[in-house]
């Protein structure tokens, strides 16, 4: 009668066992497979997930798209989506694994069901056939590809470029604030009209100039008040807020600023053409607009129609002057 091997359960014949053809048979198939995976774990291609955020207080990992892996010896992947869709969910709790079974030799996509344990263990499952997703060691999580997230960070973890993650984050419309008084030296960001979005960065102009924190002024995230070094000296003055604020749940982040563009137009141009449009892909969302390097305001200064791409000036260009605009596409 055919024995099994104590760490991976091979099959091998038995004492006096007669004939053993068949269980000789199954102990090369077994280790035809186990080379053939061991093969394969080594040139996983680990792919998409979109970000991932870790709060070691919960125990909470999410990511906020699929997570694909690839062996490249078929054409399919191995996709990992969990709760809540299309994103995923888990909870570890200090030296616990995210892990699942591999199949092999793929004839179409397949899913991964995510188990949660001390140790990787699937019943009937050998060892090569278990890939980790995520390790969990104090407040750290370790992932298959060798990153890791402290509690309370927020990234792409797999394909994330160079390495360089940038965080979901949105982009609220330019504050205008005009005081109506010489010596007033605070400023109200009204952070109320985009909760709960959190406020994280601020960029402040003094008709039209970039302002440098802490030298010229100081703003509370927590409050949105600005403090100024130097009150209104004018009744005429205006600022221009533009702030980045951390997004409502989970969010793939999937802005992207396009490079600046540099117009120099002829005199009297009212018209400035941004060369995307609300109709192309990706599709344009957002404009900040710089004249002669001040910042302007809309609609006090211009208009941008999202449809055409087109900005339109309140007042027409001058010999000389150069417009900067900053592009955001979704």
């Amino acid at each position: 009668m055919a024995e099994l091997t104590p760490q991976n359960n091979y099959p091998i014949p038995g004492q006096s066992e007669e004939p053993y053809y068949a269980t000789m048979k199954a102990f090369f198939l077994a280790v035809d497979a186990a080379d053939w995976a061991l093969a394969e774990n080594d040139n996983l291609v680990w792919s998409n997930g979109g970000f991932f955020a870790w709060d070691a207080t919960s125990g909470v990992l999410t990511w906020s798209l699929p997570v694909y892996i690839r062996s490249k010896t078929t054409p399919y992947k191995v996709i990992i989506a969990g709760p809540p869709a299309p994103g995923g969910m888990v909870t570890l709790r200090d030296g616990e694994v995210a892990y699942f079974k591999l199949p092999r030799l793929l004839v179409g996509d397949a899913i991964a069901t995510l188990q949660v344990g001390p140790i990787t263990f699937i019943p009937g499952t050998r060892l090569h056939d278990i890939k980790i997703l995520a390790v969990r060691d104090g407040t750290t999580v370790y992932f298959a590809d060798g990153k890791s997230l402290k509690t309370g960070e927020v990234g792409e973890i797999f394909g994330g470029g160079l390495g360089t993650t940038i965080p979901p984050h949105e982009h609220q419309p330019a504050l205008v604030i005009e005081p109506p008084f010489i010596g007033i030296g605070s400023l109200d960001l009204n952070i109320a009209s985009f909760a709960p979005s959190v406020l994280k960065k601020v960029s402040l102009y003094r008709s039209g100039q970039l302002l440098a924190s802490p030298a010229d002024y100081s703003v509370s995230l927590s409050t949105g008040i600005v403090t100024l070094v130097t009150a209104t000296v004018t009744a005429t003055e205006r600022f221009v807020a533009l702030m980045e604020t951390s997004p409502t749940g989970m969010s793939s982040g999937d802005h992207v600023h396009l490079a600046p563009r540099v117009i120099d137009p002829p005199p009297g141009t009212f018209q400035l053409d941004m060369l995307v449009t609300s109709l192309d892909t990706p599709a344009l969302t957002k404009v900040d607009l710089f004249r002669n390097g001040a910042v302007l305001a809309e609609p006090a200064d211009y208009s941008l129609d999202l449809t055409t791409g087109l900005v339109t000036l309140i007042d027409s260009s001058v010999l000389g002057e150069r417009f900067v605009a900053l592009r955001e596409v979704q």
